[in-house]
């Protein structure tokens, strides 16, 4: 199995630091590549294949051609949030992991995020979704933001949130790229209707 390869995008070194020795004891086989300036963050994007991004919001929410790229290949990302407000950038994101997390809940929503790399299937069954579900579900494979699909739907993002983790935890699917399978094998989505 390839390693995952990992970016962590922060300027604080002592951010950096920590997040780095947090993330080296997951169990999933990986590279990281601790980053902390947009012009290093952009050439190592367009250059190599990335699995997860785990970025400082402010830090990216100004870089479009990054996020082009993290769109455009669907990367995981996970946002790093220092305060409650959630993110305002156009782009989608998978987790956000809040400065008060521990380092327990910090390597679950790692892992979580590389599970498909994993390539452990599960016994269990998936559990039905609703049919608002679906409708979140097909919204999220076709690469809308969470705000996009609170607009869309007129919901707030707190709620389209809450469905996104309903979702993954029922399907056991934590990837935009996995979702988007499930969503096409499923006809809640076209082949043609893929970005």
């Amino acid at each position: 199995m390839a390693k995952a390869q990992i970016i962590i995008f922060e300027q604080s070194p002592i951010i950096l630091g920590g997040l780095k020795s947090i993330i080296e004891k997951i169990s999933i086989q990986h590279e990281l590549h601790p980053i902390s300036n947009a012009s290093d963050f952009l050439l190592f994007l367009k250059n190599n294949k990335t699995d997860l991004i785990i970025a400082n919001i402010e830090l990216l929410k100004e870089l479009k051609t990054a996020n082009d790229i993290i769109r455009k290949n669907r990367i995981n990302l996970i946002f790093l949030q220092s305060n409650d407000t959630l993110p305002q950038n156009d782009l989608h994101y998978d987790e956000l992991i809040e400065m008060g997390e521990n380092e327990d809940q910090i390597i679950k929503k790692v892992i979580g995020c590389l599970g498909e790399l994993t390539h452990q299937k599960s016994n269990k069954k998936a559990e039905t979704i609703s049919s608002r579900e679906e409708n979140i579900l097909r919204e999220i494979a076709l690469g809308f933001s969470n705000k996009e699909i609170a607009d869309k739907l007129f919901i707030s993002q707190h709620t389209v949130i809450t469905h996104r983790k309903n979702i993954t935890r029922k399907l056991g699917i934590k990837s935009v790229s996995g979702l988007t399978i499930y969503a096409i094998l499923n006809k809640l989505i076209s082949m043609d209707e893929v970005k």
